[in-house]
């Protein structure tokens, strides 16, 4: 049987960390140096090998609306890398509006019935807006 786990220790332990090896793989696509990923994105070269080797944060895969907004952000961030920051928040916040958040959540743990309308109230509250949207 799956664990159970809130929202919070979802985003800590598999989002932010999947956010960070798309960042990474993309960037890898572009030709950007392995070294350079891990100062941009604030971790070790040997983290970033990991995540080009599949061996950390492989749990997630992202659908393609994400990978395509994933793209563009690390398109942002080579042109002012000091952006990393609010282009990582911008990508959970995205995973949020767009319930993808939520269908990862169903799908790693149990939730309870009318966990949207939960996380709604409490913990999506408050979203910042989304580009575009």
């Amino acid at each position: 049987m799956k664990q159970s786990m809130l929202p919070q220790e979802l985003e800590v332990w598999y989002i932010l960390p999947a956010i960070r090896k798309a960042f990474a793989i993309e960037m890898i696509r572009q030709g950007i140096p392995q070294k350079r990923i891990a100062v941009l994105l604030g971790v070790t070269s040997a983290a970033i090998s990991q995540y080009k080797n599949d061996k950390r944060a492989k749990e997630i895969m992202f659908n393609p609306m994400v990978k395509a907004e994933i793209k563009k952000a690390v398109e942002r961030i080579m042109k002012s890398p000091d952006i990393v920051f609010s282009e990582v928040m911008y990508i959970n916040q995205l995973l949020k509006q767009s319930r993808v958040f939520c269908q990862i959540h169903k799908e790693m743990s149990p939730t309870p019935k009318g966990c949207e309308a939960v996380c709604d109230k409490y913990y999506f509250e408050g979203l910042i807006k989304l580009r575009g949207a």
